[in-house]
């Protein structure tokens, strides 16, 4: 799920932002950068349940914490969590499982205008308490087509749990401006390997509560291995900006 993994391997095409300017808004995800000495705070909830499961109730829901500093004006360091519960209803007993899914740590890169690296070094530990390790890298490009509309597209690779099979993940999608402070987005996103073989797309509305305060929601449905699910999340993206960018 999006949220369960949130520094999948992207490859953008979205706003395209000066690094040597901060953006005057908050910019949603992975979009750009944060700026020098800046640092911004996302935190998101995500509830996805399975449509003619073959159990009475098959759902998941998880939480993420994110946050990324601005080291330098082109180099973002960032730090996440994920916490999943899932609980699944067979033979008439209820099942729930709950952890910290996956801690990740990781940095962004601009190598050229309007591209740039991310690479992420996640751990999470399996059924049995053993620790496992996931690598994630991915290239950015940022473009927008217009003042009000900027196009996204990804392809990466995904080493997961310490496993030597990568997986290929991509996203597309659009995100209008209908005007500030709302957003409109529509994306479409999955991720392909030996185990691994789901897509999953979903419409959002972004809102600014000022500069440095915006919300997300989203409401989407998916595909895991002929498994359809539906799915909602809401995230909040903050950001403290130093006093020196006032003066400016």
């Amino acid at each position: 799920m999006k949220s369960f993994f949130l520094p999948y391997l992207l490859l953008f095409f979205s706003v395209s932002i000066s690094a040597q300017d901060l953006p005057s808004l908050v910019f949603s995800g992975g979009k750009n950068f944060v700026g020098k000495n800046v640092i911004q705070v996302e935190y998101g909830l995500n509830f996805e349940r399975q449509i003619k499961s073959i159990s009475k109730i098959d759902q998941q829901a998880s939480q993420y914490g994110l946050v990324k500093y601005g080291a330098l004006k082109t180099l973002d360091l960032s730090i996440s969590y994920n916490y999943m519960r899932e609980q699944t209803f067979v033979s008439d007993q209820m099942r729930r499982s709950n952890g910290l899914s996956n801690i990740t740590a990781g940095f962004k890169k601009k190598i050229a205008p309007n591209y740039s690296l991310k690479t992420d070094l996640g751990f999470s530990k399996n059924e049995l308490g053993k620790l496992l390790g996931s690598f994630q890298i991915l290239g950015i490009s940022e473009h927008s087509i217009d003042s009000f509309l900027a196009w996204e597209n990804n392809i990466g690779l995904n080493w997961q749990n310490g496993k030597p099979q990568a997986n290929l993940v991509y996203l597309s999608g659009l995100t209008f401006t209908i005007p500030y402070p709302l957003d409109l987005i529509f994306e479409f996103y999955g991720q392909y390997g030996e185990l691994a073989w789901n897509n999953y797309t979903n419409i959002g509305v972004g809102y600014y509560f000022n500069a440095d305060l915006m919300l997300e929601a989203y409401a989407g449905y998916g595909n895991t291995l002929n498994q359809q699910s539906s799915y909602f999340s809401i995230n909040f993206y903050w950001r403290l900006v130093p006093s020196s960018y006032n003066k400016k």
